[in-house]
């Protein structure tokens, strides 16, 4: 007894902060780094992801539910991870062109301009688990499984492509499984996914303006006024680039959708483990709205062109605010992981995951308006990641971890986009476990994690599709990104 109320003593302002955790998720999901935010438990993370066969706490429930079956009576894992990613842009020749105009592309930036486009990021994650019988036991998780946050100056090179994208989710995963052998268990659960995306991008109307002056100019040649035509047409050559006729496009769109995941945990000797987990994709259709902004120096028949209806792919582009819509499908994914206890002191691990990412081929807007859709090519491949680490008990109340990660990015030199500028990874983590009492534990993690150095040279011209809603914006540069990353997790157990 005198043991129990030590421990509620030592645990309630901990699991005050568990309680608070779904309230911190709001506000947090948008700082989430990356589109798939690969770290869900500071126990996983000392092991850069190694340690999915395991299955030591509640946090079991994302890397393998089956291993639910391990835990007694109920668990409950809280999880806070800082993220502190510093992905540096450097302008190497971003332009703009206008096809069919004769006009020469035009610079948008300056060569070696450089930047930050990420900030620090907190993402909390929550799971609980209860044994109900021998061999049933029942599981719910919250976690963050997407997000990204860019932020680009307004006035950078690649303006046209992309100014600024936030991506937000969480996932509400309850599971079950059932020990259907001493050695075997399985589980399935049901992934009920939130998503919320915003974009906005810089829209060059001084194209418009250009095209129009341009289309004058022919009609004062056709007439018999070739002075006029003259000034027209230098008139065109110096519209054309201006950014003091940058307007401006904001789309946001919010979806709820379902998926599941199925699960099993082999142990075909005491001490040794294999497990194999599933993930299914999820479709989404971000629904919300568009909102174009004109700029005040456009002259008032070159506003009446740009926001006329309906587009008939010449005089006008429809560019008013309407309903718009997102479909994203996030990708089905396949881990196989194993554990293997050498000593009573020394474990070793290793997880290998595939990821169905070729799925995603481009990103369409649809504006429910006359307006056409707006298109970034992606072509991703699909991709995988391999993880191996270990573990050393080096006192009764302190675990040991370390692991090292290497992830295949699925982003193609060709198509890499300001909105998705991943490249290949390394992660090296560190970790611990220390048992503050017979009935909780807290984990702690650290990471450093190197991106490959990533050329991007992204044009704007929705792969030829006609009619085409593009800039012809080049965002061409170089990204160089690298991440810190701290975790921490309270384990809880009754």
């Amino acid at each position: 007894m005198r043991r129990n109320s030590r421990t509620r003593r030592v645990l309630r302002p901990l699991l005050t902060g568990i309680a608070l955790l779904p309230v911190a998720l709001a506000a947090t999901t948008a700082h989430a780094a990356g589109y798939r935010f690969g770290t869900k438990s500071a126990a996983a993370e000392g092991t850069a992801n190694a340690n999915g066969a395991e299955a030591a706490d509640a946090s079991t429930l994302y890397a393998n539910p089956a291993g639910m079956t391990r835990l007694s009576g109920w668990n409950f894992s809280g999880v806070l991870d800082y993220l502190d990613a510093k992905a540096r842009y450097t302008d190497q020749g971003a332009t703009i062109s206008l096809p069919g105009s004769g006009l020469q592309p035009r610079p948008t930036g300056t060569v070696g301009d450089s930047f930050t486009v990420t900030k620090p990021a907190a993402v909390p994650h929550l799971y609980a688990t209860y044994r109900a019988s021998e061999q049933l036991s029942y599981g719910m998780a919250l976690f963050v499984p997407w997000g990204t946050k860019l932020e680009y100056r307004d006035d950078w090179g690649g303006r046209y492509n992309l100014q600024r994208v936030e991506l937000k989710s969480f996932s509400l995963n309850p599971n079950v499984a059932w020990q259907t052998t001493p050695e075997l268990s399985v589980a399935a659960g049901v992934n009920f996914q939130y998503m919320e995306g915003k974009l906005r991008r810089a829209v060059p109307y001084a194209s418009a303006y250009t095209k129009g002056l341009l289309g004058a100019a022919q009609q004062a040649a056709a007439g018999g006024a070739p002075a006029l035509a003259l000034q027209l047409q230098q008139q065109a050559a110096a519209v054309f680039g201006d950014k003091s006729y940058d307007g401006s496009i904001a789309v946001n769109g919010k979806d709820w959708s379902l998926g599941f995941n199925l699960a099993l945990l082999w142990e075909p000797a005491a001490g040794t483990r294999l497990g194999l987990s599933y993930r299914s994709a999820v479709k989404q259709k971000l629904k919300g709205h568009g909102d174009w902004t004109q700029p005040a120096t456009l002259p008032a028949t070159v506003l009446a062109a740009v926001t006329g209806s309906p587009y008939n792919g010449t005089t006008a582009l429809d560019h008013n605010d309407s309903d718009a819509s997102v479909s994203v499908t996030t990708p089905d994914s396949v881990s196989l992981h194993g554990f293997h206890q050498v000593t009573p002191t020394i474990a070793v691990m290793a997880d290998y995951t595939w990821t169905h990412d070729s799925k995603l081929k481009q990103l369409r807007i649809d504006f429910t308006s006359t307006t056409p859709d707006s298109i970034t090519p992606e072509h991703w491949k699909d991709s995988s990641q391999v993880s191996v680490g270990a573990q050393w008990k080096a006192l009764p109340a302190l675990l040991l971890r370390a692991g090292y990660s290497r992830d295949l990015s699925p982003v193609p030199s060709a198509t890499r986009s300001p909105a998705l500028p991943d490249a290949h990874r390394s992660w090296a983590a560190l970790g611990a476990n220390w048992a503050v009492t017979d009935s909780a534990s807290v984990d702690m993690s650290f990471g450093k994690v190197r991106l490959k150095d990533a050329a991007m040279n992204a044009t704007d011209d929705g792969e030829g599709e006609t009619p085409c809603n593009c800039s012809f914006g080049t965002a061409r540069g170089n990204f160089n990104t690298k991440a810190t990353l701290f975790g921490v997790q309270l384990n809880v157990k009754y």
